[in-house]
């Protein structure tokens, strides 16, 4: 169980537009977005409000490390009551953690205020957001968005352009949906992403211990734009970490960063909103021992949680390829090793070795064939069709 809201101080920002825009079907939506003149408003759910530092469900969470989200569906990281009382948009009006940032002309941040407030939220799917992004406040925030990632490229960023899918168990049957590369999917990114460098910027400033992600840059300048290159590119990347101490995300391109928009699904997140909450009544936060050892839990049992997402997508897609024994589709080659090459299947998202024969250079798009699925060992076997 959890306790009720605060009786609290909260600014009213009731009459902003707030969107929350997210995939289709999507049931904890746990951020928003609001434009007040030229400050962007990040809104996200306040967690810490109802889950403080080592509380029954602080506890739970922590060892749960994040919500585990597989094709069959999810198991929560909080109690369903969390998503209920603080998701953005399923009440008339949500409680939220705002973080408003001025931007420089060049879309630096340059100042960044952390507030508890009251939104009222609309919730849009992706697809909805496409098609009204010619409307405010859609179309400012699509410029804003844009600006930012100029930056961030400009700064050194990653960007992998690779295919993505979704992957759903409805009715006991497998749907597997590509996810296009939607603008609308873009502005929302970028928004987080600077709602992370704002909060790393909040707390940096402050002195507050705070769980900062940083990224060591690849051993490489080139950025590629074909699937080959990124597919080496991505490859190339080192790991991400978090720890107390502030350092670049290279793959960002950003100078500091911080996880701070999925509280109701991210332990990490939570952290650094408990973090924020404390310093904002005045009171004493989590030293920097104390953060360490959350953030040693932490990370142990989200790896977990995505080796069990990446597992169970694959087992789910098998059993979608035993159930179309007759599949025939393109892969794209990615990588070469003598006679067998790397495909990249992006309806599917599967990376198989398949034996070619003669010469296909990178990039060559291949028509393929099923040849066999093999469950227990979590392997599908393509050839060349003719």
């Amino acid at each position: 169980p959890l306790p009720p809201l605060p009786d609290e101080p909260r600014r009213d920002l009731t009459h902003l537009p707030a969107l929350a825009i997210d995939d289709e079907g999507n049931q904890d939506p746990d951020d928003a977005i609001s434009l007040e003149g030229g400050r962007l408003w990040v809104h996200v759910a306040d967690v810490a409000a109802l889950v403080p530092p080592d509380s029954p469900a602080d506890l739970e969470a922590r060892a749960r490390g994040a919500t585990l989200y597989l094709p069959e569906g999810a198991v929560p990281m909080l109690p369903p009551q969390a998503v209920r009382t603080l998701g953005l948009g399923l009440n008339e009006v949500s409680p939220a953690l705002s973080f408003g940032l001025d931007l420089s002309p060049d879309g630096e941040v340059a100042n960044v205020e952390v507030v508890p407030t009251w939104v009222r939220v609309t919730r849009l799917t992706y697809a909805e957001a496409e098609r009204q992004l010619e409307q405010e406040p859609l179309s400012s925030l699509l410029r804003l968005a844009q600006r930012n990632a100029a930056r961030r490229q400009a700064n050194g960023a990653v960007i992998l352009d690779l295919p993505e899918v979704k992957i759903r168990v409805v009715g006991g049957e497998v749907v597997i949906r590509p996810l296009p590369p939607l603008q609308s999917r873009a502005l929302v990114t970028e928004a987080m992403l600077l709602a992370g460098e704002g909060a790393a910027r909040f707390a940096h400033d402050r002195g507050l211990p705070f769980p900062f992600t940083s990224q060591p840059p690849p051993d490489t300048d080139e950025r590629p734009t074909d699937l080959a290159g990124m597919f080496a590119l991505r490859r190339a990347l080192k790991p991400s970490e978090t720890s107390s101490f502030p350092g670049p995300h290279a793959g960002l391109g950003l100078p500091l960063y911080s996880r701070v928009t999925s509280p109701l699904r991210r332990y990490l997140d939570l952290v650094a909103h408990q973090q924020l909450r404390a310093f904002l009544r005045g009171g004493e936060g989590l030293g920097a021992g104390e953060l360490l050892l959350r953030l040693g839990a932490a990370e142990a049992a989200t790896g977990l949680v995505s080796q069990a997402e990446r597992l169970s997508n694959r087992h789910w897609t098998l059993v979608y390829l035993l159930a179309h024994p007759h599949w025939r589709g393109e892969g794209v080659v990615v990588e070469k090793h003598r006679a067998r090459a790397v495909l990249l299947i992006p309806s599917l998202n599967l990376e198989p070795q398949v034996h070619l024969g003669g010469d296909w250079p990178l990039n060559s798009r291949v028509p393929l064939v099923l040849r066999g699925v093999d469950l227990p060992t979590l392997q599908a076997h393509f050839g060349l069709a003719t």
